[in-house]
């Protein structure tokens, strides 16, 4: 299957506080050179015929040179979305007015709502958050700019999964999504923990909703599913990640987060996108095979959801019962993932 998109982590820089972050909040925030993102999307577009590009972080607006990251891919007639918090829209609505070819190319924005409630969202994301993503929404549906709504679910805010989900086909969300919490190695671990059993009843609500709701619900990666062995979309290489230092790693869910560079595969700035493309499959190759030995010995406990035990087994924190294990971060708390 041919790459679908090339997603960069652009930067580390955020003005929020969320309690989910992965980035280990002892590292200085890094942004990814525009020069490289060229480079980078040239080779892809040659390599693998790729037609998107994504833009995450941190918060993708606060990079200091975005139109130039941006318009390396609108010049070379790609799609392109990013994710935000909203809180930077009129950034975002700047660039977009800045050139009519980048709303031209936009596919989406993805709004991180983490709580149906103020009083929810807020406690994971910071006092005035919930208004400014809500905002954000309104501003970009009056502008017939599309956009999804994206959960990041643990125990703070599990209980508002199906509210969260109705609001988001109220504000206009094009589809709403959830995603499974990954352990920080900070003390809000402690706060987000929760059962296997209490993700498994996650994962049933949600593709309950998604067969009530008219708007798509996904699950994208990260809870249990019936067949232990999964073949996710970063291993089937269609999605490539390149992190805020230039580097391509295995998946963003291990980028950036304590625990050292395990996942890294290959510095761009030197390596050619084909030979680290080439690396990744060795890597993704000789992950399946200890994945399916995995299986074969039952995949008991936590190993049987395979996001987690991808995270143990490349060092990084990983949920245990009662908690999380691994490394720990080198300051408390951290920034937005």
């Amino acid at each position: 299957m041919p790459t679908a998109w090339v997603a960069f982590h652009v930067t580390e820089r955020c003005s929020l506080q969320c309690l989910h972050c992965l980035r280990d909040p002892g590292r200085p925030p890094a942004d990814l050179p525009a020069a490289l993102v060229e480079r980078v999307l040239d080779e892809a577009v040659a390599l693998h015929r790729v037609e998107h590009a994504s833009f995450t972080g941190g918060e993708p607006l606060l990079h200091p040179d975005l139109a130039a990251v941006v318009d390396a891919a609108v010049r070379r007639g790609l799609g392109w979305h990013l994710v935000t918090s909203g809180r930077e829209l009129d950034r975002l609505l700047a660039l977009l007015e800045g050139d009519p070819r980048r709303r031209a190319a936009l596919t989406a924005v993805d709004l991180s709502l983490d709580g149906a409630t103020a009083a929810v969202h807020d406690r994971i994301r910071g006092d005035g958050s919930h208004r400014a993503v809500l905002a954000a929404a309104l501003a970009l549906r009056a502008r017939e700019v599309r956009f999804n709504v994206q959960m990041t679910v643990h125990a703070g805010n599990a209980a508002e999964v199906e509210a969260l989900a109705l609001e988001a086909a109220t504000l206009g969300a094009a589809s709403v999504s959830f995603n499974l919490a990954m352990p920080t190695g900070t003390p809000a671990d402690v706060e987000l923990w929760q059962s296997r059993e209490g993700w498994a009843a996650v994962r049933d609500r949600v593709e309950r909703l998604a067969e009530v709701l008219a708007i798509p619900v996904r699950a994208p990666e990260g809870f249990q599913r019936p067949q232990p062995f999964h073949v996710c979309a970063p291993w089937r290489s269609e999605v490539l990640h390149v992190d805020p230092h230039g580097r391509l790693t295995l998946c963003c869910q291990l980028a950036g987060a304590p625990g050292g560079d395990e996942d890294v595969v290959a510095d761009l700035a030197s390596t050619p996108l084909r030979e680290a493309h080439r690396l990744l499959l060795e890597r993704v190759h000789r992950l399946e095979r200890e994945r399916l030995d995995t299986c074969a010995a039952g995949a008991r406990g936590w190993d049987a959801l395979q996001c987690n035990w991808c995270a143990r087994v490349h060092g990084r924190p990983h949920w245990v019962d009662g908690g999380s294990a691994g490394p720990r971060a080198q300051g408390a708390g951290g920034g937005r993932r």
